[in-house]
């Protein structure tokens, strides 16, 4: 429990807030919508003067007949230099360039010594990981059901092939970061992490992201190529989605390694929906591998394809997830050689009896 004198400081610092928001044209509320390290995300309100001000924050409320916005506030005070020097420009200059398309709006930013405002757009339905727990409550098994999966994750493909296009990388895509807005449409967020690019085949070496969405050559601590990334962590998304789990679960980036190498546990039986929605170019037994179609997420980055493959703007109707280990392909790198060829073809299912998630926005 907070002591008197934390409170008292904790409400002096919101009165700051306050006063500051409306001097920039913002109402903010005590309601807070999110946090992060060196941030807090309070719901706000744009005046009548500010709209008339900033043509980007009008046109886009107009359409939504409201004036609620998401104001996040950065404690640059408290934040390390590398923070602020390094990843907050970033993340604006990101959230700048990716303008108009699903991926959440930043209308403006203003800032003082202490703090640095971002008036963002508000998604009022929340992130995808609380839908699907959500969704998983009200249904006999866990998981989105299977138009619905595949309507969403178009949206975050299309989202996150906009960013490649305009030389972003994400680097921190995960159920969390993808919010919902009052429409039920994806908007994708938080590009704390992201990065430009100016070759197509350059590489990082910056270790970010969540664990478990963490594409292998980055917990192996190689350079790796941001859009490759990406990639991976849209497969696992795709997974958790369409079966309510996360297909690899460890918090120790070497451990996880270990976890991944032991390829993709996926014992589930398909269900008669799925079998009645299959098309006959799709084989229904899990050890066949897919003739067309379905997710194709191989360990091993060089033989990953981008945002703008036929996986990502086709998605076959009625597939299921499974995973199949085989010998890694002739001619193959020496990456591919030291694991095991693991592919993990994701192909949307009706529904199967994997265990729920965990509830409040967790995994179990």
């Amino acid at each position: 429990m907070k002591s008197f004198s934390k409170r008292e400081a904790d409400r002096r610092t919101f009165l700051e807030q306050v006063r500051e928001s409306k001097e920039n044209g913002y109402l903010l509320s005590s309601k807070k919508i999110g946090s992060g390290a060196f941030s807090k995300v309070y719901l706000g309100y744009a005046t009548q003067e500010k709209m008339m001000q900033n043509y980007k924050l009008a046109s886009d409320l107009r359409n939504k007949r409201h004036s609620m916005v998401a104001i996040k506030i950065i404690s640059t005070a408290e934040a390390p230099v590398e923070y602020t020097k390094k990843f907050l420009p970033r993340e604006i200059y990101s959230l700048n360039v990716t303008y108009k398309h699903l991926n959440i709006q930043l209308y403006e930013m203003y800032r003082n010594s202490k703090r640095t405002y971002l008036v963002l757009e508000l998604a009022s339905r929340g992130d995808l990981l609380e839908h699907i727990n959500a969704t998983s409550d009200r249904r006999e098994y866990p998981g989105l059901e299977e138009e619905e999966a595949r309507r969403l994750f178009r949206q975050i493909v299309s989202a996150v092939a906009h960013c490649h296009n305009v030389g972003i990388v994400h680097r921190d895509l995960k159920c969390e970061n993808i919010l919902l807005d009052e429409r039920g449409f994806i908007k994708l967020t938080d590009f704390g992490f992201a990065n430009r690019y100016s070759l197509k085949n350059s590489l990082m070496s910056t270790f970010c992201g969540s664990v478990a969405y963490t594409a292998p050559e980055i917990l192996m601590s190689k350079k790796y190529n941001g859009e490759l990334a990406d990639l991976w962590s849209l497969g696992v998304i795709l997974y958790a989605m369409v079966t309510g789990k996360l297909p690899f679960k460890e918090r120790q980036p070497h451990k996880m390694i270990h976890v991944i190498k032991q390829g993709l546990a996926f014992r589930q039986p398909i269900s008669p929906g799925t079998r009645d929605v299959s098309p006959p170019t799709l084989p229904l037994s899990p050890g066949a591998q897919p003739e067309t179609g379905g997710l194709f997420v191989p360990i091993c980055p060089t033989q990953r394809t981008g945002t703008d493959s036929a996986w990502a703007h086709n998605l076959c109707p009625g597939t299921t997830v499974l995973a199949e280990d085989r010998a890694p392909p002739a001619g193959s790198s020496l990456c591919c050689q030291r694991w095991v060829w693991t592919k993990i073809h994701v192909r949307l299912v009706l529904g199967n009896p994997i265990k729920a998630l965990g509830r409040g926005g967790s995994w179990p």
